[in-house]
C-alpha cells in the first residue's frame, strides 16, 4: 500500500499539461492514496497531486527531501553557539509555499534553507538556527 512517506506533492493541479509526468499521479481520496493515469489528469484539477518519490528523485543520488528529515532531532542554535534541543520531527507538510514540519509535541516551525545550519544525517539530527523561540 502506497502512504505518504512514498509520495511527494506536486500542489493543486491547475491544468492538463501531463508531458513530463510519470505513468501515475496520486490524490487522495477518503484517506487512501489512488493513483490515476498521467492522461487522466484533467479529472484531478483543483485536488491535491502526489508523484512517487522514487519517479522524481533518484535513489542512488543521495538527495534529502523535506519529507526525510521526519523522525529528526530538531536542535536550535541559541545566543553562544549553544544547541538546545526544540523536539522531534514528526511530519512534513509542503501543501503551502511555506514548508512547516510539526514536531511530536504539535508545535510548528518552518523549514527553510535560510534556517538550517547543518543536517547530520548519521545522527538525524537538524541543526537550526531560528529568528524567533518556537
Amino acid at each position: 500500500m502506497i502512504t505518504a512517506k512514498d509520495l511527494i506533492s506536486i500542489g493543486v493541479i491547475r491544468r492538463t499539461h501531463y508531458k513530463d509526468l510519470p505513468d501515475f499521479v496520486f490524490v487522495q481520496r477518503d484517506g487512501l492514496f489512488v493513483p490515476f493515469r498521467a492522461e487522466q489528469i484533467s479529472e484531478l484539477i483543483g485536488e491535491e497531486g502526489f508523484l512517487l518519490r522514487s519517479d522524481v528523485q533518484d535513489e542512488g543520488d543521495g538527495a534529502l527531501t523535506w519529507q526525510d528529515l521526519v523522525g529528526y532531532e530538531v536542535r536550535d542554535e541559541r545566543m553562544k553557539g549553544e544547541r538546545v534541543k526544540v523536539g522531534v520531527i514528526a511530519d512534513v507538510d509542503e501543501s503551502t509555499i511555506n514548508t512547516l514540519a510539526t514536531l511530536e509535541d504539535g508545535r510548528m516551525m518552518p523549514l527553510h534553507e535560510d534556517f538550517i545550519v547543518e543536517i547530520d544525517e548519521e545522527a538525524r539530527v537538524l541543526h537550526v538556527q531560528l529568528p524567533f523561540e518556537l
